[in-house]
């Protein structure tokens, strides 16, 4: 385990073991079935976010486009509101108890990593992320050096995450990651008490042409945990909103507003508060996965355009 800042926050790990998943009948709105996931490939690690917390941010505000930051929103977007396609604009999620439209990266609501990366393999450094005309990014190199975050804010017992991200074509050694942690969970490659993870956006197991994604929802005790999963088509190169709604009832994934993964096991959700981080990791024996024609030698860049979270009820 590293700690940050003396001990402010610390930089814990969880773990994924899929090299590849099913969509599953989580595709047509239903539940996931872990047993018809692919074989598990052999733990990877997380960094994952917050053993302390920060208060939302009072200047929160509502779910808002703004047209002269971005040029692709016809495209992109509603194109009945001149807005992104997302899920708290559909569903009616009101305004958000944290957001953050990345003007500046906030010392008070970010932890940037620094340190060994996943299994001591490459390295956390600062320089890999940075904010610039509005977007968050965290870059890999071919070395290994890459970055990742953790939202000091952004956590809370059931609720609803949702960020609008993209990454372009690169080495399918780095793999990109939203992800939700326990609060306290510790480290290891499962949580401690076996708090679980949900991981509503995460490219394991691509070949680096970034056409899809994959959803995991990690449960049950420590060190034997069972999986939920889901994958998606989409182009990852354009800009697409990733959210997450956790009820006391069910889980629901949604890309662009639309639901992409759902499972109403209550044994499947998590028992206590979870913290977002958002990661670019770097597995080097993935890199022989890599799609001929794609440069594994570029920088992989992860961009973050805003990150939201609510709570729910709340409207």
């Amino acid at each position: 385990m590293h700690f940050l800042n003396q001990n402010r926050m610390a930089l814990l790990t969880g773990g994924i073991m899929a090299a590849a998943v099913s969509a599953a009948a989580a595709l047509q709105g239903g539940t996931a079935d872990p047993a018809r996931s692919a074989v598990p490939a052999g733990a990877l690690e997380h960094a994952a976010p917050a053993v302390t917390v920060a208060k939302p941010d009072a200047r929160s505000r509502e779910d808002a486009w703004d047209a002269a930051k971005h040029g692709d929103s016809a495209q992109h977007g509603d194109a009945a509101t001149g807005g992104p396609a997302t899920a708290a604009r559909r569903y009616g999620w009101g305004r958000p108890v944290a957001s953050d439209d990345f003007r500046r990266l906030d010392p008070r609501a970010w932890e940037v990593y620094e340190g060994k990366g996943n299994g001591g393999l490459g390295r956390r450094v600062r320089s890999a992320v940075t904010v610039r005309n509005g977007t968050l990014r965290i870059t890999g190199k071919k070395n290994g050096d890459t970055g990742g975050v953790a939202w000091l804010r952004g956590a809370q017992k059931r609720g609803r995450w949702e960020a609008r991200v993209r990454m372009n074509r690169a080495c399918a050694c780095y793999n990109a990651n939203l992800l939700l942690w326990p609060v306290g969970g510790g480290g290891g490659t499962d949580p401690q008490g076996g708090g679980g993870e949900i991981d509503y956006m995460e490219t394991y197991g691509d070949n680096g042409l970034r056409q899809g994604t994959n959803f995991f929802l990690h449960y049950g005790p420590e060190k034997h945990a069972s999986r939920l999963d889901a994958r998606v088509k989409t182009d990852l190169r354009k800009w697409h909103a990733f959210a997450v709604e956790w009820t006391a009832t069910s889980m629901t994934a949604y890309i662009d507003g639309r639901p992409w993964f759902r499972t109403g096991n209550r044994k499947a959700l998590p028992p206590g508060k979870m913290g977002q981080a958002i990661q670019l990791d770097w597995f080097p024996s993935l890199r022989k996965r890599t799609a001929h024609g794609v440069d594994r030698t570029s920088p992989a860049t992860l961009e973050v355009d805003w990150i939201r979270m609510y709570s729910l009820g709340r409207k």
